[in-house]
């Protein structure tokens, strides 16, 4: 899995951006098909001061993409909205797809 960060060079310390990482590679261990991610950390200025700190994140799953954006004060803040809802979002899909396959895989015989 191929994991992309675009942040503001100063802006973001290693140490929350190593955080991420860690938190989507254990999202990508809920779902096998999870290809690529693409992390945005971004300060918009032309917006409220408290809330101008945007995380976004998207999931390139093999035939569906996922995209959470959440902007709060703090970049910690906006990851750890983001996270949550990613992995409640990744884990609703995996049990989506079992019971898919459950149905699919279902043979029925005639005596």
């Amino acid at each position: 899995m191929t994991i992309e960060f675009h942040t503001q060079y100063g802006k973001v310390p290693e140490l929350l951006v190593n955080a991420i990482r860690k938190e989507v590679l254990a999202i990508s261990r809920i779902n096998k098909k999870i290809s690529r991610a693409e992390v945005l950390l971004k300060e918009v200025l032309n917006i409220n001061v408290a809330e101008n700190k945007l995380c976004e994140i998207k999931l390139d799953i093999f035939g569906e993409n996922i995209a959470v954006r959440s902007r709060t004060e703090n970049f910690e803040q906006s990851a750890k909205e983001v996270i949550k809802k990613l992995k409640g979002l990744v884990m609703k899909q995996v049990k989506k797809q079992v019971s898919h396959q459950t149905l699919s895989s279902i043979k029925i015989k005639e005596f």
